[in-house]
């Protein structure tokens, strides 16, 4: 027996018939600054990530060590470290050396012989232990600035945090290749590149990481100035009183 439809009812509105529910939306890929730096990437190919890691640094300091985490392994920006570090060293030791060598062809008087000869031996052997001095500075330069971020509250990660953040500023040892002004360029650019990381690796203001990399260099140079002032009054004294 057929069932009969339901009364026609003029108040009601037309039927509705509810959309199909939608399919779920795709995963989305991790934003920029949740993805680790392109050198510690799973899957990027060494020289790729080598690159890329440093054009980041170059063109977009703030956003690369934005991208900075504090846990993983810290063998990648050693590694990083280790090779800007070596040619930064190779370089300056290379031009060093052919300007003594011009210095000597100029004046003959000036460290010929042996006294030349040893020099270039010490430049060579420094070029050799590069990786160990490179290694030794990274350090001892991280816990120099942890200290301070700790002491003017801005350290807002861990000691490896601050590790990664000088690893990764060795990128200035690039300008050593360019002879002469190399060195004074590449050291202004690691302040500035010290300073932009801390601050972005460790989520603190761009003041108290400025504190943290230039009170200890205020610190050295009045010890300096006070050792120098020192030594001269001592040395004056002795002349004063041999008259």
């Amino acid at each position: 027996m057929a069932s009969t439809p339901p009364p026609f009812d003029p108040t009601a509105g037309p039927p509705t018939h509810e959309p199909p529910p939608l399919p779920p939306m795709p995963p989305t890929s991790a934003p920029a600054e949740e993805l680790p730096l392109p050198f510690e990437q799973e899957g990027v190919p060494f020289l790729e990530g080598l690159y890329e890691t440093a054009k980041l640094i170059v063109t977009s300091p703030a956003e690369a060590f934005g991208r900075v985490r504090a846990g993983g392994d810290l063998g990648r920006p050693l590694l990083y470290a280790v090779i800007f570090g070596w040619i930064g060293i190779i370089a300056s030791q290379i031009y060093e050396i052919a300007l003594r060598g011009a210095l000597w062809k100029m004046l003959p008087g000036f460290g010929g012989g042996q006294d030349h000869l040893l020099s270039t031996g010490v430049s060579v052997a420094m070029m050799v232990i590069a990786p160990i001095l490179v290694l030794i500075g990274v350090f001892v330069a991280s816990l120099i600035f942890h200290l301070f971020l700790l002491l003017v509250g801005g350290a807002g990660g861990s000691l490896a945090t601050t590790v990664k953040v000088v690893c990764y500023t060795s990128t200035v040892q690039i300008t050593q290749v360019v002879p002469l002004c190399g060195g004074i360029v590449g050291g202004l650019w690691a302040l500035v590149l010290y300073i932009v990381g801390l601050a972005a690796a460790h989520r603190t203001s761009y003041g108290k990481a400025a504190l943290a990399v230039l009170l200890p260099i205020m610190l050295c140079c009045v010890c300096i100035a006070l050792a120098v002032a020192f030594f001269g009054a001592a040395i004056w004294a002795a002349i004063a009183g041999s008259r």
